[in-house]
């Protein structure tokens, strides 16, 4: 039996979640030889920060006075390539963990697109229960926003594993069709 989260605690690992995603794409930029990997993966460490510091916002806000934030949508191509891993609490596993994984343990570049196309996954399932479980229609926007940016990313990574798996070769240009 599954037990209903409250709107903090789900915050709390929503906001854990997106650290420890902005760390394995740092990560994984940083193991990724071919420019244009780098270059995507580096971008989505940053917007995967954005996202962290975003809910930070929205938990000051509802601290504070209780109310939800405007969120506004980004698309990867916004964000330029982060150098290094991005700032963590020091509560959060560093070294690019994501899902209890870090990125030297997986084999080859298929295997870190497989593990963040399932985060992404996993994150766009987290901002769904989110919309659902809320009532305010400036939450519920945020959180519908926020569910469709998981989406777009792991559109991106299908079509980079596609790619890769099929092709040989990367299919970032930076200015993705988002």
């Amino acid at each position: 039996m599954t037990r209903k989260l409250g709107l903090q605690e789900a915050l709390d690992i929503a906001m854990d979640a997106e650290l420890k995603a902005a760390a394995f794409y740092a990560q994984a930029a940083v193991e990724v030889q071919n420019p244009q990997g780098r270059d995507l993966l580096s971008r989505l460490a940053a917007f995967e920060q954005h996202h962290y510091e975003q809910l930070a916002k929205l938990v000051q806000s509802l601290q504070t006075n209780g109310q939800f934030i405007e969120y506004e949508t980004r698309t990867v191509s916004d964000f330029q390539p982060s150098g290094g891993l991005p700032q963590q609490p020091a509560s959060v596993a560093s070294g690019g963990e994501a899902a209890g994984t870090r990125v030297g343990d997986l084999e080859d570049v298929a295997s870190i697109l497989s593990k963040a196309i399932g985060n992404e996954k996993q994150a766009g399932e987290r901002y769904r229960a989110l919309l659902e479980g809320t009532a305010d229609s400036v939450g519920q926007d945020m959180f519908r926003k926020l569910a469709n940016e998981e989406l777009v990313h792991q559109r991106i990574l299908e079509d980079e594993f596609f790619s890769l798996s099929n092709q040989g070769t990367w299919g970032w240009s930076g200015m993705y069709g988002e």
